[in-house]
């Protein structure tokens, strides 16, 4: 059957929801285990979660060089071993570190696991971080931080983090001497505490054939884990406005930061609040695109976005200007703000922004990576396949009046902390 390319294709908004639950293994050692078996080519991707965020840290910095570190060097292996067996079986393994957990990831074809796993394994097990290794890491990352301090938008991504989650252990806050003063036995003893047998969960995704998941249970299961650390103490202090300028001289731009500490996932108005969020400055034709790049030409790009913590949550608006159009920028964007307040959102935009959301789920979950990767960003929260099934339909069904009611409770300009870098 021949396709009319110049037919537009039938719209729909109804579509079957992707299967995004895992089927859930606990191993001999207890570490639960997730599967995701899906995919048609014969590889996969196996993910361990840790509880060795930003959060746990006991120094600056300490969270991200140890998990930066843990690839360059175990106690069988060095880094370079290491990168040429998994390149001869071209496998890939990455760390991530965030501000509550940290990953260690093997991506890899499924007749070779035999030759890959044990690599991941030993990784996690018995890094060692080498010396020169940190010394190079050091060197390289303080010369990195001290370019990016010319930065107006590093500087203020960095303040504006500390500006809402001050007194709390999310308010890292680096400064260059910083590097100086990581050590070896740190990044060991945070290693230690946070990695060596303590695992969180563990998934793996892709076409997971029998022997493949045999192997991973084999693998994982024979972890000698230990108890879990307790989780630190948090109290979310709502915070209201708080406003802060700092001034570069030789800046051509100014960075603005404007938002508020929020909730997270768990919260009944999260859905609401991403919905809201995109209307406003959430995608290229949100309000804040159409005013201050399209309209006025003040910037290149301005955005927002409602972020989830474990513990806590955030709203933020963030753009690049001119310094010469600093304080209209800042009029605008307060502008766009009281409109949301103050007057429902048409029918047409509303639809427009709910398909875009549903297209941009759809396409988040297409493949067995993509779900896993759905799927541990809901796990920490406690959440199920529910969470998006609930999602899909909230957004399908949600009025006007809802985003003009959440507009008018969490966007407050009393509530909404402000930070410009550079002039005004």
């Amino acid at each position: 059957m021949s396709i009319n390319r110049l037919q537009a294709p039938q719209f729909t908004t109804s579509f079957s929801f992707p299967a995004i639950a895992p089927e859930q293994h606990i191993l001999p050692n207890q570490l639960p285990l997730f599967v995701i078996n899906a995919g048609s080519q014969a590889l996969c991707k196996i993910e361990m979660v840790f509880n060795a965020g930003n959060y746990f840290e006991t120094g600056v910095l300490i969270a991200n060089a140890t998990n930066s570190l843990m690839r360059e060097g175990t106690t069988s292996k060095s880094a370079g071993e290491i990168a040429e067996l998994l390149d001869y079986y071209g496998a890939f393994l990455e760390t991530a570190v965030y501000k509550d957990k940290a990953s260690v990831i093997l991506y890899s074809l499924n007749k070779h696991l035999s030759k890959t796993l044990p690599v991941m394994m030993d990784i996690i097990q018995n890094a060692i971080f080498p010396e020169k290794e940190l010394t190079l890491y050091k060197t390289n990352q303080k010369q990195k931080f001290l370019v990016n301090q010319q930065k107006v938008d590093f500087v203020a991504r960095n303040h504006f983090n500390a500006l809402l989650f001050k007194d709390t252990p999310y308010d890292q806050f680096a400064e260059a001497e910083n590097y100086d003063k990581l050590t070896q036995a740190q990044l060991q003893s945070f290693f230690k505490e946070r990695y060596a047998n303590h695992a969180s969960y563990m998934v793996i995704a892709g076409n997971i054939a029998p022997d493949v998941l045999n192997q991973v249970i084999d693998a994982a299961g024979s972890l000698p884990l230990k108890t879990e650390s307790k989780l630190l103490p948090y109290v979310n202090a709502i915070t209201g406005r708080q406003e802060l300028f700092i001034e570069k001289k030789d800046a051509m731009q100014s960075a603005i930061r404007i938002g508020r500490r929020l909730f997270n996932k768990n919260h009944s108005d999260y859905f609401g609040m991403q919905l809201l969020n995109t209307i406003l400055g959430g995608y290229f034709g949100s309000r804040l695109m159409s005013n201050i790049r399209e309209d006025k030409g003040y910037t290149y790009g301005i955005g927002s976005g409602v972020a989830s913590l474990l513990h806590d949550g955030f709203f933020y608006i963030s753009t690049e200007v001119g310094v010469d159009v600093t304080k209209a920028t800042l009029t605008e964007i307060y502008k766009e703000i009281e409109i949301v307040q103050q007057n429902l959102v048409a029918n047409e935009e509303l639809e427009l922004v709910k398909n875009y959301l549903l297209g941009t789920f759809l396409r988040s979950v297409d493949g067995p990576f993509a779900m896993s990767d759905k799927f541990t960003s809901i796990k920490d929260y406690g959440l199920t396949n529910e969470f998006y099934i609930n999602y899909v339909n909230y957004i399908k069904q949600a009025k006007a009046e809802d985003l003009l009611l959440l507009a008018q409770k969490y966007l407050n300009k009393n509530d909404l902390s402000e930070l410009v870098v550079g002039k005004i």
